[in-house]
């Protein structure tokens, strides 16, 4: 089993949410129970989208039936599949909820599924937030945590530490000049786009110098020095992580 203190040192190892939620289903109630607990934030903002504001919302039901729902998500959820955890979840959780509204049929009122759009968080501008609901409403809290962005970088360190590499190399190498971020982009998508020089990329774990500077006339001393950026590059374009790729390309003004 771990321990609370190792599952902490999870965000900053190469475990991915599929091993984290792996080592769930294989019996680690303590992990199940930290990991939810963490998720709180993430549960309590679905319950606000989908009902609207309400008194004493971790009091609710519709609360209590959120975090069974995800806890279903996390033995439901297929490790083989390609979509996103924090997705699969926050859908399982407004199904639930859906389910649950019409069969109470609160007032005989008759609950769209439009009603359960992202968009609809139910809270103004100027409402008062009760203490429970603080970090509802406060963009500065510790608990606006975007957990998506979280679950992609995760996915992303887990797949270039096969090249020997980490974030925390990724953010000293990221280029800081506009020409050299779209010259990397320009030549991730050349090896996305030629399958011979995808595969000799994935097969060795390398990026492909001599075929890039034989047929492409790149230089070898510019490729060597992005190496690690333009190897992250290749896997987000090629992914669908697409919150990366939106902040790459708003980076860069496109």
């Amino acid at each position: 089993m771990i321990s609370l203190k190792s599952y902490n040192l999870l965000w900053h190892e190469k475990d991915s949410f599929i091993e984290i939620i792996k080592r769930i289903k294989s019996g680690d109630n303590l992990l199940r129970n930290k990991f939810i607990d963490d998720f709180k934030p993430f549960i309590l903002k679905c319950v606000s989208q989908s009902v609207g504001k309400k008194n004493n919302l971790i009091q609710s039901d519709e609360y209590s039936i959120a975090l069974i729902a995800f806890n279903e998500a996390i033995e439901s959820y297929d490790l083989d599949k390609k979509t996103r955890f924090v997705s699969f979840s926050k859908q399982v959780i407004k199904r639930r909820l859906i389910d649950y509204l019409r069969s109470t049929k609160k007032n005989n009122v008759t609950v769209p599924f439009s009603y359960f759009n992202d968009n609809n968080t139910g809270f103004d501008d100027h409402s008062t937030c009760s203490f429970e609901e603080k970090y509802l409403c406060d963009k500065n809290s510790d608990y606006s945590i975007d957990f998506e962005t979280r679950e992609e970088i995760k996915n992303l360190e887990l797949k270039i530490c096969e090249y020997k590499m980490s974030i925390e190399d990724l953010i000293e190498c990221s280029p800081k000049h506009r020409d050299t971020i779209i010259s990397c982009l320009n030549i991730a998508n050349i090896i996305i786009e030629n399958e011979s020089l995808y595969r000799i990329f994935r097969e060795r774990k390398i990026l492909p110098y001599k075929e890039l500077s034989d047929h492409f006339n790149l230089c070898r001393r510019t490729l060597e020095k992005n190496r690690k950026f333009i190897i992250a590059m290749v896997f987000i374009l090629k992914s669908d992580l697409e919150i990366l790729k939106k902040y790459i390309y708003d980076t860069i003004g496109r």
